[in-house]
């Protein structure tokens, strides 16, 4: 594994892009689309077919593992943890990607839902408003669903955003060791937060369960933002057009993830809906195995040429992975509501898939792109206007 050694970072004043990887763009519209198809499946007897279609769900553990190597990428050389105006940059930057889309597709599920404010419950109302536009409620067993449903898998990433200068840091300055440290000391702080807090009505299920840990949280779903991390510290910024041999990495990672799902899919087949998330196995496949196999299709994806490297990197699905997120925040919402209500829930999924891919790439280029580029400007402004650091 390649190491970085070396302290010195560009300063902030000096922002520089990302390599751009087409076929990892193209992989996010996958995705996104898996998690579509898993929460609006066709109606279906009981089988095979159903249940594997129930294992869709793993998408969001690509996107975990995508997140860990695009952001680790940017900044692993350029850390400054002691600079505010790194961090005020930093934090900034990584606001204006997730949250004015988030903030905007939020606002409109929770005005449906709890407007108007039945009398006596303003209060009450007001607190479940706040966890969910915050992002806080992904951190609460009881209340992570409040808002657009998807959204809790957001809390996550606001940990990770967070946690990712310190991760950085550790692994350059203490290797290996430091990382595996980290990962450790986060778990370790998720299993006695939920030690300490679950069966306590009167938090109102923050860290409310081992089961909540372990599937919603980033500290019990680090080691997917690690690998990412891992995956970008091993690949060291080389251009992406550097691909080569035979593709074995990328067909080990698929065979991984496939026959992970296929497990899954069977200890789900004689239990009730959400019992196989419970099972033991169950976890530990979902949270070890399967990211493994996505963190070996990333780097095939980046170091082999393949039919599928080539396909994700089509001009049709770079456009469908850039509007992916919009598309992902949208999949669940006003619009669904809206489809359930005039068709029925499961019919027309085709057509209402086709509709939410429209209105996402007009959402992005119409106001993710145009907010985000707005918000990025002022950044840079601020930075420039900035005194220079000592």
């Amino acid at each position: 594994m390649r190491v970085f050694t070396s302290n010195v970072v560009a300063a902030p004043s000096a922002p520089s892009r990302s390599p751009y990887y087409p076929a990892l763009t193209g992989l996010r519209a996958l995705a996104a689309y898996l998690l579509f198809f898993h929460h609006f499946r066709p109606l279906l007897d009981e089988g095979w077919l159903l249940w594997g279609l129930g294992q869709l769900y793993l998408g969001v553990s690509l996107f975990f593992v995508l997140s860990g190597f695009v952001l680790a990428t940017r900044y692993q050389q350029r850390v400054q943890l002691r600079a505010g105006g790194w961090w005020r940059s930093y934090l900034w930057r990584r606001a204006a990607r997730i949250y004015p889309s988030y903030l905007l597709l939020n606002t409109a599920i929770l005005a449906k839902i709890y407007w108007p404010v039945p009398a006596g419950k303003l209060g009450n109302t007001l607190t479940l408003v706040f966890l969910s536009e915050s992002l806080l409620r992904g951190l609460s067993s009881t209340l992570k669903y409040v808002g657009i449903p998807q959204g809790w898998s957001l809390t996550p990433e606001e940990c990770f955003y967070f946690s990712l200068p310190l991760l950085l840091v550790l692994w350059q300055r203490r290797g290996l060791l430091g990382a595996v440290g980290f990962a450790l000391a986060t778990l370790l702080l998720g299993l006695g937060l939920t030690a300490l807090c679950q069966g306590r009505p009167a938090l109102h299920g923050l860290f409310g369960s081992y089961y909540h840990l372990f599937n919603f949280t980033f500290f019990g779903r680090v080691l997917e933002f690690m690998l990412g991390v891992g995956l970008a510290r091993w690949w060291g910024g080389r251009p992406s057009g550097q691909a080569a041999g035979w593709p074995w990495r990328t067909l080990a990672g698929a065979l991984v993830m496939l026959a992970t799902a296929t497990v899954l899919a069977y200890f789900h087949a004689p239990r009730l809906w959400d019992d196989g998330y419970v099972y033991l196995p169950a976890i530990l496949l979902h949270l070890l195995v399967f990211p493994v196999g996505v963190g070996l299709l990333l780097a095939g994806l980046l170091a082999e040429r393949s039919w599928l490297r080539a396909g994700l990197a089509t001009p049709l699905l770079q456009a469908l992975g850039r509007s992916s997120y919009f598309f992902y925040l949208l999949h669940l919402g006003v619009l669904s509501l809206w489809w359930q209500g005039r068709f029925g829930w499961g019919s027309y999924v085709g057509l209402q898939f086709l509709v939410t891919i429209v209105l996402a790439e007009l959402g992005y280029r119409l106001f993710e792109q145009p907010v985000h580029r707005w918000l990025v400007g002022r950044t840079v402004g601020r930075v420039a206007a900035a005194p220079a650091q000592p």
